[in-house]
């Protein structure tokens, strides 16, 4: 799966409400961490997916509002 790939996926997750399991194949996937447990040195928190075939993503999540 390539950036795109997983950007879509994770847009489908998210937006359209689907179940991970109708989107994707979950056994794709061989870890999920936060960014403070994958040791990344960012003030930001965010995940670090990586795939089964070593393949690594990072999710950055920033709060952009406060809701009312």
């Amino acid at each position: 799966m390539d950036a795109t790939g997983f950007a879509n996926c994770l847009k489908a997750v998210l937006a359209e409400g689907l179940d991970v399991n109708e989107s994707f194949d979950p056994d794709g996937i061989r870890s999920v961490d936060t960014y403070r447990d994958a040791e990344i040195l960012t003030m930001n928190d965010g995940l670090v997916v990586t795939m089964d075939d070593g393949t690594e993503f990072q999710v950055t999540i920033v709060q952009s509002r406060e809701g009312r």
